[in-house]
């Protein structure tokens, strides 16, 4: 059911709550102008996700692999937080026990002030040693905009062939995250999830586990989704534009 945003029992929810858990998709930087990926006109209708998405596709061809993930960055870069990621870090800085997951791999959470983030996806921004696992920062290094066989990413460390630190399908999400999330979903009061159909393995079971427990569970997404049926408000408004209005009303409560 779609709500109004000052509808009084939502804010009360806002104003009650201690332990937040929020969770965000590709909805919420689609306002930033980032592409999604899942709809009609999305990413994947343009690039084969066997191909651009699988470990397999990249050890097939990591070159033209490589420099999707090069435009990505160069996307993201160009791209600025809009009032959604905004707000969420200002919730961040009010609620006592607070945690955000994101299935986005940008870093537009985290230009907008969030800090007690965990990123399940992976990060566009990172590269990954396919034998020793190291980690590093891309913009820590002077690589070309576009790679050729001979100018891919090395380790420093081994001199190994890095991959892109991104979650691939197929592949298990970082453990760590994945413990810190279900730990909130089920200890939360308040859930809120911005920008996510929830398609991608159900969620991940995070709203389901959250409501379960008692927890209050606010959707904000203009289109119906997996996780609706597990929320108690859903605002069918992008988050960038109701969002902030529901933090107004909520600290002038």
């Amino acid at each position: 059911m779609g709500v109004c945003e000052f509808q009084k029992d939502l804010i009360d929810a806002f104003a009650s709550a201690r332990r937040v858990f929020v969770f965000t998709g590709a909805g919420a930087s689609k306002e930033s102008g980032l592409p999604t990926f899942r709809e009609i006109d999305g990413e994947w209708s343009k690039y084969d996700p066997m191909t651009f998405a699988t470990f397999e596709g990249f050890m097939s061809d990591p070159v033209k692999v490589w420099n999707l993930y090069r435009l990505r960055q160069r996307q993201i870069a160009a791209a600025q937080p809009n009032p959604a990621h905004v707000t969420i870090a200002q919730m961040e800085q009010y609620y006592p026990d607070f945690l955000l997951c994101t299935q986005n791999v940008d870093d537009l959470h985290e230009r907008a002030g969030s800090r007690k983030i965990v990123k399940i996806h992976g990060d566009a921004w990172q590269m990954r040693c396919l034998k020793c696992g190291s980690v590093y920062d891309t913009r820590d290094f002077d690589l070309p905009d576009e790679f050729t066989q001979d100018t891919l990413p090395k380790c420093p460390k081994c001199g190994t062939l890095c991959r892109p630190n991104i979650v691939w399908f197929g592949e298990y999400v970082p453990r760590e995250a994945m413990e810190a999330s279900i730990g909130m979903s089920n200890k939360c009061d308040l859930m809120l999830v911005v920008g996510t159909s929830g398609e991608v393995s159900g969620g991940y079971g995070f709203a389901q586990r959250a409501r379960s427990n008692g927890a209050v569970v606010v959707e904000i997404n203009p289109s119906e989704g997996v996780l609706t049926q597990y929320a108690q408000f859903w605002i069918a408004e992008p988050a960038g534009v109701v969002l902030p209005r529901i933090w107004q009303a909520v600290m002038n409560r």
